[in-house]
């Protein structure tokens, strides 16, 4: 036998060698020269304090998870993810029920397809109508206001209380500031949407490849990485049921207000009804304060475009759905998680200063989560008295 052949031998020889293998590190010829004795003696020995304060190692490295994912802020990317994974759950398995003939990729692709033509639609024909109106909206409602209070002024001589000037002052400068604010916060628009993108290529992938994650990560069960996937697996399993829950109901609430002010939006003629309709049912999803953010801009839409008693029926609108979504969020959310409604608005107060707005979202099913893990987590040994517990 030539030395070619011989190596070529060698060689096919170490790739089945390899190939029977998980890891290069667990190959004889390699582990003995990467691994000491003490190290070997070491991997036979458990991991102490792994079997001693297993919940302290889980959520030690859940939080670090969550700090790294908050210093990075990549909450919009998280958000973003979850809403898609929503859906795709929802047309894959919720709507299959009914229509169990239906394959799950067709049910999958029509939430692609209807992203691809809302982002085709919002690149091309809203942002650029939002950009060339708000100049001409800005103007109109100045002078508007204006003209209102010199009439408000003849009749009632407010002059003698408030400077004509110092009001238009005010309101060009209010209008002015608001307009850069949005100018400013393209930059954060930018980066969402970037975000979105990247949230749907992986909520793609996972769709096709989510039976490949556990065999990835779950190969050796007695290792510290089987430990920590199956620990953050459960944990975003749990979290998950939540916030689908609680999303759910937040969707009925927002598609029931959206129907109501739909009668208002179209009633009295508004322009881009269905941007306003659409805009009506994004802002819906933030408890509290989306509907407020809503109705605020379909006031002044109605100001400038109708005038001042158009403006008045959208503040009577903003009060009855403000009445109406406290009433449904007692009756749905609140009967979906069962927690006080003082105990979720201090939680959504809380999830604001943290997160923002996207803490409104997330802020209940944290809430449901942590109350889930501290109650499957052991108190006292002996239980509370019933000393304590008065």
């Amino acid at each position: 036998m030539d030395k070619k052949t011989m190596d070529d031998h060698m060689a096919k020889n170490e790739t089945n060698e390899y190939e029977n293998v998980r890891d290069l590190l667990d190959m004889p010829k390699y582990s003995s020269n990467f691994t000491s004795e003490t190290e070997r003696i070491w991997n036979k020995r458990s991991n102490s304090f792994l079997e001693k304060h297993p919940l302290i190692a889980g959520y030690s490295f859940l939080a670090f998870i969550l700090v790294l994912a908050w210093v990075s802020n990549l909450f919009i990317f998280i958000i973003s993810f979850l809403f898609l994974y929503l859906i795709s759950d929802f047309l894959t398995n919720d709507v299959r029920r009914f229509i169990p003939f239906m394959p799950k990729a067709i049910l999958f692709s029509i939430l692609y397809v209807a992203v691809i033509v809302l982002i085709i639609v919002m690149t091309y024909k809203v942002i650029p109508d939002i950009g060339k109106k708000m100049p001409t909206i800005a103007g109109r409602l100045q002078t508007e206001i204006v003209i209102h209070y010199t009439a408000a002024s003849e009749r009632w001589n407010l002059k003698e209380f408030i400077d004509p000037e110092e009001v238009r002052s005010a309101v060009v400068t209010a209008t002015t500031t608001t307009i850069q604010f949005l100018m400013n916060r393209f930059k954060s628009v930018y980066i969402g949407a970037i975000y979105f993108i990247f949230a749907l290529v992986i909520n793609l992938l996972l769709y096709h490849d989510k039976r490949k994650i556990s065999q990835v990560f779950g190969r050796k069960p007695k290792s510290l990485m089987f430990f920590l996937f199956t620990f953050v697996e459960l944990r975003i399993r749990v979290f998950y049921f939540y916030f689908k829950q609680v999303m759910g109901g937040q969707i009925i609430i927002s598609l029931i207000n959206t129907v109501v002010s739909s009668i208002i939006v179209f009633g009295l003629h508004l322009p881009s009804p269905l941007l306003l309709i659409g805009l009506i049912f994004f802002c819906g999803l933030f408890p509290v304060v989306g509907n407020l953010v809503s109705n605020t801009i379909l006031t002044i839409i109605a100001f400038v475009s109708i005038g001042l008693w158009a403006a008045g029926v959208c503040l009577i609108l903003l009060v009855v759905i403000h009445k109406l979504e406290y009433f449904l969020n007692s009756k749905i959310i609140s009967g979906i998680v069962n927690i006080p409604m003082v105990v979720s608005l201090t939680s959504l107060v809380i999830g604001e200063v943290i997160l923002g707005l996207i803490g409104l979202m997330l802020a209940i099913p944290l809430l449901l989560f942590l109350r889930h893990e501290m109650e499957h987590i052991p108190g006292l040994v002996n239980g509370v008295t019933e000393k304590t517990a008065e």
